[in-house]
């Protein structure tokens, strides 16, 4: 596909509107277009394929690949069966040159664990009063689906730097093990920038739930008998996962899930909350197919609960992280198009145009190059700072608190003691009633800075510095170079980088140069555009991959239809949200929600 003449002067048009005017400084109808025109140019101009060589897979037998996702995401575009599978290497969104990664001494240079204690570290807890806990809990949700670079590589010496004077780090050096390295690089890889691999699917197919192979998806539809013959994903006698039979000899109280690194109570309770839904879609199946056996049904569940989950994001989490009245019409029309919610519901979607209609039932398309999540996408996905370090637990009847601990308790097998003493509707309460951290400097959560991994070995994680390093080894640009490869204005001073005075002398200690401040850094510091939680650079990033995720998407284009999904699933997808979601896994929260706009904004406290 080639970029038409239309949107070529629409996009350039706007290129030469933002080098005066920023978007969101415009009045409402041309800053609408201006972020479509965003889009177009970002679709042509910051996509970039990493691939030499592909290896196409081979179609597994007795499975219908036109009807079902794959477990391992091939053949989701019927002419590149290769695109988006897992073990595919990750794409880039900055131009193939400036990705080499940093080398020593530049890449430990400013020192990474300065920057986390002294730009990063939490002073005290900055709340984001406009959202509640389950934000963050969902985004990790969907960093689990769509990305993952494995396990870090032990072949290796780690990366090293010392720790700076004065410092409580248990030890005067700090190690940090290296990304694994692309294992199949091969001739047509000479003098290119380094490649890592997704280990999971590209795609938004529920694949931290559903396994990114076959093995793993055998495994989370298993109980105790073997393999379910319903359709259904196993949970244990109380409605909540079952625990991890490979953690045992770690933590034994770990709960299983096909994606279960990092975890706590937030992740573990989105987890619960969509395995149920996809058991309460095969419900509603084998009523209208009582014909079909259980894999059949496994199948059309899965895709039926996948594109509800890509539904709730572009239209309801999207909203509460940027409220931005223009940004939350743009976003709703990437599902529902121009012609708006009303319109669908009363018309449907006949067009199969994605500007009037929306997204799904437009034609899959790939643009600038074949789809794969970017390492740049991966780096503005860093929030840490939205997770808070002390929880309280509160009943959802007469928000009478229950339980108090701090984050490093509800770390792996800490969530499902939790899960044994505070009910599962009150847990969601208590999230949707508390405030996440603002992404700003110096609020990382303290108890991620300090991850306890080997204590008799004396290994801890400095997750905040670790962050740091991994933008610089993986190629990312920094922070004034990344504004300038996405055609921003660039700051010439820390000045003009923030409003804060105090981060602007902060910064300048550290980094001396406003070009040589971290891409994360930067946009922690940077001043935001009214309403939104995240920084405009790292916006740009979400407004060409939202989409894409969606648009590049055999079953969230082309075959999102009832031929595909049944009638039923089409169905329940669009009538669904994160509210009737949540209210029929957690009923008792109703009169909490009866007045709630958005999911993922504070709910009201109960007062008994």
């Amino acid at each position: 596909m080639k970029i038409g003449p239309f949107e070529w002067i629409v996009a350039a048009l706007f290129r030469a509107i933002n080098r005066r005017y920023v978007w969101y400084r415009l009045p409402f109808p041309l800053a609408v277009t201006n972020l479509l025109a965003l889009r177009i140019d970002l679709r042509w101009r910051n996509l970039f394929n990493t691939e030499t060589a592909p290896r196409n897979p081979v179609p597994p037998p007795d499975f219908d690949i036109r009807h079902s996702r794959t477990a391992d995401g091939s053949f989701n575009d019927l002419s590149i069966g290769w695109m988006g599978m897992a073990a595919t290497r990750f794409g880039r969104n900055a131009p193939l040159p400036q990705t080499f990664g940093e080398k020593p001494p530049g890449l430990y240079e400013p020192n990474p664990r300065v920057i986390s204690r002294e730009l990063l570290a939490r002073r005290a807890f900055v709340p984001a009063e406009g959202i509640n806990v389950l934000l963050p809990a969902w985004l990790q949700f969907m960093v689990h689906d769509w990305l993952s670079h494995g396990v870090n590589d032990t072949a290796n010496p780690p990366h090293r730097f010392p720790v700076p004077a004065g410092d409580d780090w248990p030890k005067p050096e700090m190690t940090i093990l290296r990304t694994s390295p692309d294992q199949q690089r091969g001739p047509a890889d000479e003098g290119r920038p380094a490649t890592y691999r997704n280990v999971v699917t590209h795609w938004w197919d529920g694949s931290q739930m559903y396994g990114s192979d076959l093995k793993m998806q055998h495994c989370v539809r298993s109980g105790p008998a073997g393999l379910l013959p319903n359709g259904k994903l196993y949970l244990d006698e109380t409605g909540h996962l079952p625990l991890d039979p490979e953690a045992v000899n770690k933590d034994p109280e770990q709960e299983l899930a096909a994606v279960n690194g990092n975890w706590w109570i937030g992740l573990s309770s989105m987890h619960t909350l969509f395995t149920r839904e996809h058991n309460a879609i095969v419900d509603r199946l084998r009523i209208e197919h009582p014909e079909k056996d259980g894999e059949w049904l496994f199948q059309k569940a899965r895709l039926i609960n996948a594109a509800l989950i890509a539904k709730i994001h572009a239209t309801e989490w999207t909203h509460a992280l940027l409220q931005s009245p223009t940004l939350q019409y743009a976003m709703r029309g990437s599902w529902w198009g121009l012609l708006g919610e009303a319109y669908f519901k009363a018309f449907g979607r006949p067009l199969h145009n994605e500007l009037l209609s929306g997204i799904p039932t437009s034609p899959q398309e790939q643009y600038a190059a074949p789809y794969a999540i970017t390492e740049e996408f991966t780096a503005v996905y860093r929030l840490h700072s939205l997770i808070p370090d002390d929880y309280s637990f509160r009943r959802h009847s007469d928000d009478k608190e229950v339980l108090a601990c701090t984050l490093a308790d509800l770390f792996a097998g800490g969530t499902t003691r939790v899960h044994r003493s505070v009910p599962f509707e009150d847990v969601i309460y208590s999230l949707g009633t508390s405030y996440p951290g603002l992404p700003v400097l110096h609020n990382f959560p303290t108890h991620l800075r300090k991850i306890t991994e080997k204590p008799e070995q004396g290994i801890f994680t400095d997750l905040a510095a670790t962050d740091i390093l991994r933008d610089r080894e993986r190629g990312v640009p920094r922070y004034c170079a990344f504004r300038r490869m996405l055609r921003m204005s660039v700051p010439k001073s820390f000045q003009e980088l923030t409003d804060n005075v105090e981060w602007q002398r902060e910064l300048a200690a550290i980094y001396g140069d406003v070009a040589r401040v971290d891409l994360l850094t930067g946009t922690l510091a940077e001043t935001k555009p009214p309403g939104f939680a995240i920084s405009d650079t790292a916006f740009r990033i979400f407004i060409v991959m939202a989409g894409r995720r969606i648009k590049s998407d055999r079953f969230l284009t082309d075959d999102y239809a009832p031929e595909v999904y049944t009638p039923a699933g089409i169905a329940w997808v669009e009538e669904n949200g994160m509210r009737e979601v949540l209210l029929r896994h957690a009923p008792a929260l109703a009169p909490v929600l009866a007045d709630v706009r958005n999911s993922f904004f504070p709910w009201p406290r109960s007062k008994g």
